[in-house]
């Protein structure tokens, strides 16, 4: 009673008194702090009850001042309290569900890294005990996001092809004896880039036919996980199936940890709603808004299905209280990126990034020889390209109109590929574009240089990769990037002139090796003990009522006719948003003992959205 009465007198007296300094929400969170009304602070709503506008930054996302993002901000996130013994993960007996919204053959971070976690969860107990539970696209959907690299007709030969790729690219063969996957039915939404669950998903783990594949063999029945890790949670909630409280994945067990990969609200703010010139003049008023809704529904889903959430860096926004809620990089790199960087180590004299001056620049390069700079990631304006492009051009003018080293190396695919490749060439930026390939493979070996300006990442997979394999990493001087800025491999830039040269110092000086305990940092043995660590729970943590709330709202208000029309007026538009009439549809094909593929019912009933 006593906290609602400070916060009202502390909105009256914000609303209505003058001030002679103007009052800004990260204010505000201090007066509250002070007055003890902490909760205030993380009150989206308070935007329009103060009347603050969100600024809009030059590069188009919303500042990220809504409300703090680190630090506690109640007294009760102050307490250190002993951690819940039934929350230690690396207790061998626990059962572990590892859930993801991709898998490989799609080479992105959110299939490579989970996978690469269940690995070593799974290595470090009895087999069967950790289960990877994918999605699975029908063929038919299936070369749209796996390009030509694989096509499987069963679920069988996915799961099969996941183990081949631990056995002979992650070298994990332990790891894959023992690992079970699962998989779930999804779509591909194309307007989005993103897999989404169709129909039952923690409804699923209570049926007899769930189905857990092995390496040789496969089980059925009921599987109740005593911890479930949700890859990207607000990502697999959004647009699921629901048909009551068993819809909830706190529901099937007291331990459920969320981790964060991707800021959708940066990129909700960067997207624009439609191409050419409207989209330029309709994005500054539109963009911030749908940034707001993005985070609104990231809390609400974080809130309403996880005991626990892990952000990978302190570039996200809050998203749950302080004591749900942790900052830990808990992803590694493959043993293969260490193998790499071990065996090109070049252990003769180099001066520092300090030294990195124009005079030094310019010296002589070192030997031996390697190739230049490259890029490698998804190809999205998102992920920065715009800004590489734009900081290359100024590169150029700098070194008299010529790269240092020549062309940028780009490699990847995307749907932004063709107009990224039509800026490069209008910008008359040398660059050389290539396909999709493993970060691992030979065409990526020899290169010097890792360039990544982006800002939207939380935390880039790749410059790990590329540090591990004895690179210079050039980055931006950023929140998502501070894990990297202690390795003597790390140039960070905060300018064009500062990347010019720290840009022209990379590409001609070898980069030092790591010492051991720098590559042990980067390994996922020591990236799952740091995710062992943050999955703890502390005693005296309970549910709160909003957290209460957030999942009765969400699993009743999704249920039939009414969760499909919410969901498809939110954005899932009818290939995703119907998932009760997926549903339904699935249960008239297996009454009538019809041998209805998947895909067959999707036409039918869940058209293509236009």
């Amino acid at each position: 009673m006593r906290r609602a009465t400070a916060a009202v007198l502390l909105l009256a007296t914000a609303t209505a008194a003058p001030r002679k300094r103007k009052l800004s929400l990260p204010r505000l969170g201090s007066i509250a702090t002070k007055t003890g009304a902490p909760f205030l602070t993380s009150q989206p709503l308070l935007n329009l009850l103060l009347g603050i506008r969100l600024r809009y930054a030059s590069w188009g996302a919303p500042v990220a001042h809504w409300w703090p993002r680190g630090g506690p901000s109640s007294k009760r996130a102050e307490v250190i309290d002993a951690p819940k013994p039934e929350t230690d993960l690396r207790d061998p007996a626990k059962t572990i569900l590892v859930v993801t919204t991709a898998s490989v053959p799609w080479l992105t971070g959110t299939a490579i890294n989970p996978l690469l976690r269940a690995a070593h969860l799974a290595q470090a107990r009895p087999a069967g005990r950790v289960c990877l539970y994918l999605p699975w696209l029908e063929p038919d959907k299936q070369k749209e996001v796996y390009g030509d690299t694989a096509h499987f007709k069963t679920r069988r030969e996915q799961a099969t092809y996941v183990y081949d790729w631990l056995c002979n690219i992650a070298k994990l063969p332990e790891a894959a004896t023992k690992l079970r996957i699962a998989f779930y039915d999804a779509h591909y939404h194309r307007p989005q880039g993103s897999i989404y669950p169709m129909g039952r998903t923690v409804e699923a783990l209570r049926r007899p036919d769930f189905t857990r594949y092995s390496l040789s063999d496969k089980d059925i029945g009921e599987w109740r996980p005593d911890a479930v890790v949700l890859e990207e949670p607000e990502h697999l909630n959004w647009y699921s199936f629901v048909e009551g409280h068993s819809s909830s994945w706190r529901s099937s067990t007291d331990h459920v940890v969320g981790v964060i990969h991707t800021h959708y609200v940066r990129y909700a703010a960067t997207e624009r709603m439609c191409p050419g010139p409207l989209g330029y003049l309709v994005h500054p008023i539109v963009g911030p808004y749908k940034a707001c809704a993005a985070l609104l529904m990231a809390r609400w889903m974080t809130n309403g299905h996880c005991h626990r959430i892990v952000k990978l860096s302190g570039t996200l926004p809050r998203v749950g209280n302080d004591d749900a809620e942790i900052i830990a990089n808990v992803h590694g790199v493959r043993d293969d990126f260490l193998e790499i960087g071990s065996r090109r180590a070049v252990t003769h004299p180099y001066s520092s990034s300090s030294d990195a001056r124009l005079s030094d620049a310019l010296a002589e390069p070192s030997k031996p020889r390697t190739k230049g700079a490259y890029f490698i990631g998804k190809l999205l304006w998102q992920k920065g390209l715009g800004e590489l492009a734009s900081l290359l051009v100024a590169s150029q003018k700098e070194f008299g109109g010529d790269l240092p080293d020549g062309a940028i190396h780009v490699v990847g695919d995307g749907k932004d590929r063709r107009a990224i490749e039509n800026r490069f060439r209008q910008l008359k930026v040398p660059s050389v574009f290539h396909g999709r390939v493993d970060h691992a493979d030979e065409l990526c070996r020899d290169f010097r240089v890792l360039v990544n300006p982006s800002k939207t990442e939380v935390l880039c997979t790749t410059v790990a990769e590329a540090l591990a394999m004895g690179k210079w990493v050039l980055i931006a001087r950023h929140p998502s990037n501070e894990f990297f800025y202690d390795f003597p491999t790390c140039l960070s830039f905060d300018s064009k002139k500062e990347f010019a040269e720290q840009f022209a110092y990379a590409v001609r000086h070898e980069p030092p090796p790591l010492s051991p305990k720098e590559r042990r940092r980067l390994s996922w043995a020591a990236a799952t003990e740091r995710f062992c660590d943050a999955s703890l729970m502390p005693s005296s943590i309970r549910l709160r009522f909003h957290q209460r709330l957030a999942c009765f709202l969400h699993v009743h208000l999704g249920r039939g006719f009414r969760g499909d029309v919410i969901r498809s007026i939110a954005g899932a538009g009818l290939s995703v948003g119907r998932q009760s009439a997926y549903v339904r549809a699935k249960e008239r094909a297996a009454a009538g003992g019809d041998d209805v593929p998947v895909a067959a019912v999707k036409d039918e009933e869940v058209p293509e959205a236009a």
